[in-house]
């Protein structure tokens, strides 16, 4: 009598786990240094505006690079309750939590 040996898998990565802040973090300071050519610290408390020295284009680059990178949408709630990179990591996470928008359609 053979025994086939046991082959202990690991389990699978969640593929839709959200990102921990930290790497939240170190993907938008990514994408400042590379998009806006910002070569300061960023933190969660830094202020966007104020600190990143972003006008309205420079945040509408930053926005969009984001948009791009995470695969979310940004909308006017968003931009008017950003304020600091922790704002952003925030609302870049719940939206990566979020579930899809589903349609409902009735087909009769």
């Amino acid at each position: 009598m053979t025994h086939e040996p046991v082959i202990k898998k690991k389990p699978a990565p969640e593929v839709d786990a959200v990102p921990d802040v930290e790497a939240v973090l170190d993907a938008v300071r990514e994408l400042a240094r590379t998009e806006l050519e910002f070569t300061g610290e960023l933190a969660l408390e830094t202020r966007l505006v104020e600190d990143l020295e972003l006008d309205s284009i420079r945040l509408l680059t930053l926005a969009t690079a984001v948009e791009d990178h995470f695969r979310i949408c940004l909308d006017e709630d968003d931009e008017t309750s950003i304020h600091t990179a922790g704002d952003l990591v925030s609302r870049i996470r719940a939206k990566l939590h979020a579930p899809p928008a589903t349609t409902t359609s009735s087909h009769a």
